[in-house]
């Protein structure tokens, strides 16, 4: 009925047994991952390295047979950068509010001096 204490010893002995033989497998299986993953971001640095390249090289063949037409490019976009900037909510509510203040206020003014 009773158990002795050998036997609660035998049984924390054999649980802490358990707890470091999991804990060890979890230690290698968290190596594992990290491996892996080490060597994956490694793939990917390197691919998207090649892809860089790639592109510097296509860019640079495309403005050497055309330079013109890489000049129009660049100018339609800066043009294009340049009115979305202008056209920005934070310049655009300023004006708008002055502009329309400019165009209420002496209307104001007038009816107040009516009334």
């Amino acid at each position: 009925m009773a158990q002795s204490f050998e036997s609660y010893q035998g049984n924390a002995s054999a649980r802490a047994r358990d707890a470091q033989d999991t804990v060890q497998q979890l230690k290698n299986k968290a190596e594992d991952v990290a491996d892996s993953v080490k060597t994956e971001g490694a793939k990917a640095l390197k691919s998207a390295g090649e892809s860089v390249d790639e592109a510097v090289s296509a860019t640079k063949r495309f403005v050497q047979e055309q330079p013109l037409l890489a000049l129009g490019v660049v100018a339609a976009f800066a043009c294009a950068a340049g009115a979305l900037w202008k056209m920005s909510p934070a310049r655009r509510n300023n004006d708008l509010l002055e502009r329309l203040s400019d165009y209420v206020e002496p209307g104001y003014r007038a009816l107040r001096r009516r009334i």
